[in-house]
């Protein structure tokens, strides 16, 4: 949960750290219990204090006790608590109850709910809360909703909230509203240096790009980075993509960039690691590089389909099977994939894969041609200049 993860944080540094309490495993005479250190036998006795003034009814102390319930895996042990503090006009147990009805954790999943408490959390000014009702809003359609949004991420970002800064950048980047590249990327390295890590891949891509500040791909590394060491697969990503621009000696760099990204499950990175792969010499490269595009299919890349295709029609990296690669073909054709289309018309005119179908392969080289296919609008263009254009395909249309 973006919304409640400075206050997951921050409630967990508020704590006694509640380590070395659990029993060892059960010795063949019986449990024993391992020894505490004094820290850890203070810390526990906090935390039984703190148990105590809970159920007296102290606001304080039950949000206190419910988020280290939650920390430790034990949400339903953590809502009534949680509730009574909110109840009370805690904003802090407010947000954090919103975000266990939102995941639902310890509780029936429930929007409604969710917005109740983050709502609450919201008025009595907390910045978690505002920024999670925000993101809530986001899902509505109804008018208004966007701007409710944007001033709730403000009046966060206001309180110098990294996620409010980071979601009020997102909203002006987008394209869809009244954007304004300058402010987003004002509000982007605000959250960055904070340690947000979204903010510090979209710090990046605005550096890469030169959105609303002068390019600069040296300090966008430095920024990519940073997320990087904190396993963000995107920052992963974008850093394959740098040392890829950078020309033969980066890649391996890029290489390792993008593997960890797709064993993370990013399917840019799979793609693009595919990609590489492919280009080997190594049939062990090229065999590996079927995988990643196989990985990059299911996740849904549109241009993986067609690229599995190229490598079963040309036995790379995988037995040569024609038909195996015509489907791939057609399946990422129909999809609108120009080069799948300009593919599949190659195999259908050469009667590869399947039976020859010529007209089939004039409608796909056009709908190539069509998506501005270089090689397809040459045979499109062959075909029309031909002596035989008349007769043969009717003048223009004949795709249709």
């Amino acid at each position: 949960m973006r919304g409640c993860c400075r206050l997951a944080v921050g409630g967990l540094l508020a704590l006694p750290v509640l380590l070395g309490f659990a029993a060892a495993p059960a010795a063949a005479t019986g449990p024993t219990l391992a020894a505490l250190t004094y820290e850890q036998t203070e810390d526990r006795s906090n935390f039984i204090d703190q148990v105590r003034k809970a159920r007296k009814g102290d606001a304080e102390s039950q949000w206190q006790v419910g988020l280290t319930y939650a920390l430790l895996g034990d949400p339903a042990r953590a809502l009534p608590l949680l509730r009574f503090a909110a109840e009370a006009g805690h904003p802090r147990a407010a947000a954090l109850l919103g975000w266990l009805h939102e995941e639902g954790r310890g509780a029936e999943k429930s929007l409604e709910e969710a917005r109740r408490w983050y709502r609450l959390a919201a008025e009595k000014g907390d910045a978690d809360g505002m920024v999670a009702l925000g993101r809530l809003l986001l899902r509505e359609t109804e008018p208004g909703s966007r701007e409710a949004a944007r001033q709730l991420f403000q009046r966060a970002a206001q309180q110098d909230d990294p996620n409010g800064q980071y979601y009020l950048g997102w909203l002006l980047a987008r394209a869809d509203g009244p954007r304004d590249d300058a402010q987003a990327y004002a509000w982007f390295i605000k959250s960055a240096h904070q340690g947000h890590v979204g903010a510090q891949v979209a710090v990046a891509t605005h550096l890469m790009s030169g959105r609303g500040v002068a390019m600069n791909k040296k300090t966008a590394g430095e920024w990519l980075l940073r997320a990087a060491e904190k396993q963000d697969p995107v920052a992963h990503y974008l850093l394959g993509r740098l040392k890829e621009d950078a020309g033969d000696a980066g890649l391996d760099g890029a290489r390792r960039s993008f593997r960890v990204a797709a064993e993370a499950g990013h399917r840019e990175a799979q793609f693009a690691l595919a990609t590489l792969l492919a280009k080997s010499a190594a049939e062990t490269d090229r065999k590996e590089a079927v995988e990643w595009f196989g990985k990059a299919h299911e996740a849904g890349h549109k241009a993986a389909a067609n690229r599995l295709g190229e490598m079963y029609r040309d036995g790379a990296g995988v037995l040569q099977q024609p038909d195996r690669a015509r489907r791939m073909f057609q399946q990422a054709a129909e999809q609108g994939d120009a080069n799948a289309m300009y593919n599949l018309a190659g195999m259908q005119n050469d009667g590869l894969g399947g039976a020859r179908d010529t007209g089939n392969a004039l409608k796909w080289y056009a709908r190539a041609a069509d998506e501005g296919h270089q090689k397809a609008l040459d045979v499109v263009a062959g075909l029309l200049n031909s002596s035989v254009k008349t007769s043969a395909l009717g003048l223009k249309g004949f795709w249709q």
